[in-house]
């Protein structure tokens, strides 16, 4: 009750509009005197052809176009569009006087199978919505394709095995009665479910339902080669223990468990106030020291002057060998306290220095970026030179580790591009780092490291997790491959859907084995055909389709290959 008068209040808000378009309200018997358009929706019909086409709708015509056009001809007449503002049941166009002529062709529709002739509970050859169950009734709006209602023979049989919607078969005409229905000339259904009036030269039809966005992706081709499946392990290039560099309490945690951090962040805090004391302390000696040594340098300084004064004597009665003697000795003796006093003020600033280094230490920083495996010490604990304070896992420097036999070693080298799968079932690529020269003698393998290509998303990997690398053996093939999302299921079959001229048509493919994301095409597909990769589950045959802009699952794919 409440939505029938949700849609009274809002057909009555549209008042306004019907009658801008010169729509007289009349009871509803009359509706059946003419589908003549008003005055004001004749100036809307711009291809004069009696009907307001969908491109030709505007306002709340255009809005609710669909919901006015009750018998689905792609076109207004008038008496929709009264009936609409006037919520009476869809208008029947008037019949005129008889007229005898030959009908038109009736269309018989393909026969029911066996199955589908004991779900036809009113046996008029067709299924109806409420007989369809299990598949039909889930995929019923799709499997649909005249749009009809109904599903016959064809229609069920073209659905599963992914052929275009199938025409009904004209029985042989006969003479009939016809009726003069103004509807005809007003877009009416014609021959083929066009409206009469809609139908142009060249067959075209005016309006109809807009094209559907899709994405495709191009059908490529791509080498391969057989390959080996060796089982490997991710392995982290940095793991290890963070340690305490002096001595201390701990009187900050930073860092717990389960944390990522940054190379260079604080984890932990030292008691470091005796430190602060010492290197005031040392300081204060350092200080002093290079006092002493301005001193000691003067005084050398000094005698030195005097002692090059009295040399300059040598040759006069003034000098003095006793005095130059003395001088002598007394120069080296300054110098020999200079050389003491500079010495130690390099102790003194050594001191200092190493205060300074057991200051830095106090704060335990990270050496690297990578997440906090394990945490061994708490607040107020005591921890010695070499104590580990955390453990912390490199989780975005990973590598995969596999031991490969021997016998398939020559498929590989530094550089070698090669495919690995997780558990999950994904597959990533990986490149060669190394070789290492050293077989195990019993299982007669040797070990390989791969630098994956995780990008951003390596975080989400775990250390010892278990991967699978197939080594590549023999020579490559040139393969042509499709993305795995533009495959369809219909029953047995795989179904694609091929663009053309900016309408798509199903395709039966038979497909080889997996290729990372890509399926290898034995059959149906060449390179350069493009297929539907998104919004091709419900798409009809035939539609039309948009093509939306962005990259293709193909082109992300190159972009893996090229990084």
């Amino acid at each position: 009750m409440s939505g029938t008068y949700s849609a009274g209040l809002f057909r009555a808000g549209l008042l306004s509009f019907s009658v801008a378009l010169g729509v007289a309200f009349i009871v509803p018997a009359a509706y059946a005197q003419g589908t003549e358009l008003s005055g004001r929706g004749k100036a809307a019909d711009k291809n004069k052809n009696g009907v307001i086409d969908r491109d030709e709708a505007g306002g709340p015509l255009k809005s609710n176009f669909e919901e006015m056009d009750c018998n689905k001809s792609g076109t207004l007449d008038g008496a929709e569009i009264r009936g609409f503002f006037t919520g009476v049941e869809c208008p029947a166009p008037a019949a005129s006087a008889p007229v005898a002529a030959p009908a038109m062709a009736k269309k018989v529709p393909p026969p029911l199978s066996d199955r589908g002739k004991a779900a036809d509970k009113n046996k008029n050859g067709v299924i109806d919505r409420d007989e369809a169950g299990g598949p039909l009734k889930s995929n019923f709006a799709e499997m649909d394709c005249d749009k009809s209602g109904t599903l016959d023979g064809g229609e069920i049989k073209g659905f599963f095995t992914g052929v275009e919607c199938p025409k009904p078969v004209a029985a042989a005409p006969a003479a009939a009665p016809k009726a003069a229905a103004p509807k005809a000339a007003a877009g009416a259904p014609g021959p083929g479910g066009k409206p009469a009036a809609a139908q142009k030269a060249g067959g075209k039809k005016s309006g109809g339902p807009p094209p559907k966005a899709v994405r495709v992706d191009a059908v490529i081709v791509e080498p391969k080669s057989q390959t080996y499946p060796v089982i490997g392990r991710l392995v982290a290039q940095r793991t290890g223990a963070v340690a305490a560099r002096i001595n201390g309490a701990v009187v900050e945690m930073n860092a717990t468990v389960g944390d990522r951090v940054n190379k260079g962040d604080i984890i932990a805090v030292l008691a470091i106030e005796r430190l602060t004391a010492q290197r005031d302390k040392y300081a204060a000696a350092l200080a002093t020291r290079r006092a002493m040594v301005q001193t000691a340098q003067a005084e050398a300084s000094k005698t030195a002057q005097e002692l090059r004064r009295m040399s300059n004597l040598k040759k006069s009665s003034a000098f003095s060998r006793a005095r130059y003697e003395d001088l002598q000795r007394d120069v080296d003796a300054r110098q020999a306290t200079l050389v003491e006093r500079r010495s130690q003020q390099k102790e003194a600033q050594a001191e200092l220095d190493q205060v300074a280094i057991d200051l830095y230490n106090g704060r335990i920083r990270a050496p690297y970026s990578g997440v906090v495996s394990e945490k061994h010490t708490e607040i107020g604990s005591y921890v010695n030179v070499g104590n580990p304070v955390v453990t912390l896992i490199s989780d975005t420097e990973i590598e995969v580790e596999a031991e490969v036999p021997s016998d398939r070693i020559a498929g590989l080298s530094p550089g070698t591009i090669v495919r690995f799968r997780l558990d999950d079932g994904t597959d990533h690529r990986a490149t060669v780092r190394s070789i290492i020269p050293r077989e195990n003698a019993r299982t007669r393998t040797r070990p390989v490291r791969f630098t994956p290509k995780f990008g951003e998303k390596s975080s989400r990997f775990a250390i010892n997790q278990s991967v699978t690398v197939l080594v590549p053996i023999g020579k490559i093939q040139q393969v042509v491959t499709v993305h795995k999302d533009a495959i369809v299921h219909r029953g047995p079959n795989r179904v694609v859907s091929i663009v053309r001229n900016g309408k798509a048509f199903p395709r039966q493919v038979t497909l080889g084995v997996a290729v990372g994301n890509r399926y290898i095409v034995e059959k149906g597909l060449k390179a350069g055909d493009q297929v539907v990769t998104h919004g091709n589950e419900t798409l009809p045959p035939g539609a039309a389709v948009r093509i939306l802009s962005g990259a293709s699952p193909s082109a992300n794919a190159e972009q893996t290959k090229t990084n």
